[in-house]
């Protein structure tokens, strides 16, 4: 999922940099998933548990193609779901 993230991207707003990405997702009405950045007490402690508990390692390195070019980086994913 982190590589399909970096990848598709848009040129505009293009980088390399290490990155956590967080994904939300309405398991009754996913179409409704944008809804749950609204909820930040559910979304402030999921990333909260997060931090508290992952280290990052070599196994979150990842390597992407944008472009012609190829890069690497260090990222996480976290999926938030309600």
């Amino acid at each position: 999922m982190a590589v399909w993230l970096y990848e598709n991207q848009g040129a505009q707003r293009f980088g390399a940099d290490n990155r956590l990405f967080v994904v939300l997702l309405d398991k009754k009405d996913i179409e409704r998933s944008w809804e749950l950045k609204r909820d930040f007490d559910l979304v402030f402690q999921k990333i909260d548990d997060f931090f508290n508990k992952e280290t990052v390692s070599k196994k979150d390195e990842i390597v992407f193609k944008f472009g012609r070019k190829t890069y690497t980086a260090i990222t996480k994913v976290l999926i938030i779901t309600k």
